[in-house]
């Protein structure tokens, strides 16, 4: 990790609301924001495991902590999570829309509940909660949204279909709220990683979607995303990962969907 950075706190005005905060990406945010002495909210299903979490950081790091257990694939999941806040009298002053999961393999083999609810989570929650956080961010000129896109976002992804139409809306809705709000006071970064090890693959039922090289650990994701907050509308962390991004551009897309496709085709033995 790098050197705490304590103007968070003032920078932003507010508590950090984090979603999917139980596991992977999610949780190494609460951990990073913490050591930058931001009082937190954990957003998740697993409540067990947010009380667990919750109470290290509030021990560790003397902030205050508190818990909300709730599915945002819901309807009403992100309006339930806008009222405990209310209820908690708490002060959002940054928001991570975090939380999401993805399927691989064939279009036509998924579960159409299952692709619907991975786009109600994916990018209906985000969209709804950043609708109920964002005025008071406005009102008082000063705020931050981090998206948790990825480089699945920025091109075709045969095989990952869904996920990836999910996350190009995320990385569009941060790009186009950071000129939006560009000048208000309020930070908005879309953070797009790469293969980065977390529940993600166990849940989508992938074991490889690329050169090892190109993989990233949870907390340099973090760690990347924190020092591009503020500085640029995206970031990509990994030298290759960069690298690889660049390279779509010069791409046709029916190229670049083709090669995508060859990466994420499930081989055999690969996946069940």
């Amino acid at each position: 990790m790098s050197d705490p950075q304590p103007d968070f706190r003032e920078r932003y005005g507010g508590a950090a609301l984090v979603t999917g905060a139980s596991a992977g990406i999610g949780e190494t945010f609460c951990h990073a924001l913490a050591e930058r002495k931001m009082d937190l909210v954990l957003v998740a299903r697993r409540k067990g495991k947010l009380n667990e979490l919750a109470e290290e950081l509030a021990r560790k790091h003397e902030i205050r902590v508190d818990v909300i257990a709730q599915d945002l694939g819901t309807s009403d999941g992100p309006a339930l999570v806008k009222k405990a806040v209310d209820e908690l009298d708490i002060d959002i002053g940054l928001l991570v829309n975090n939380a999401g999961y993805g399927t691989h393999g064939d279009f036509v083999e998924q579960d159409v509940e299952r692709e619907a609810a991975m786009v109600d989570l994916n990018c209906r929650a985000p969209l709804v909660l950043t609708h109920l956080f964002l005025p008071r961010m406005v009102t008082r000129g000063k705020g931050g949204l981090i998206f948790t896109a990825s480089m699945a976002g920025f091109q075709p992804t045969p095989y990952l279909a869904c996920y990836g139409a999910t996350k190009a809306f995320d990385l569009m809705l941060a790009e186009s709220l950071w000129a939006e709000l560009k000048g208000s006071g309020i930070d908005v970064l879309a953070l797009c990683p790469g293969v980065t090890p977390t529940e993600f693959q166990e849940i989508a039922n992938v074991k490889s979607l690329g050169p090892a090289i190109a993989m990233t650990t949870r907390e340099e994701v973090v760690e990347a995303a924190l020092a591009a907050f503020g500085k640029k509308p995206t970031v990509v962390p990994g030298v290759v990962n960069k690298v690889l991004n660049l390279s779509v551009r010069f791409g046709s897309r029916a190229r670049v969907a083709q090669m995508s496709g060859y990466f994420a085709k499930p081989r055999d033995g690969a996946d069940d």
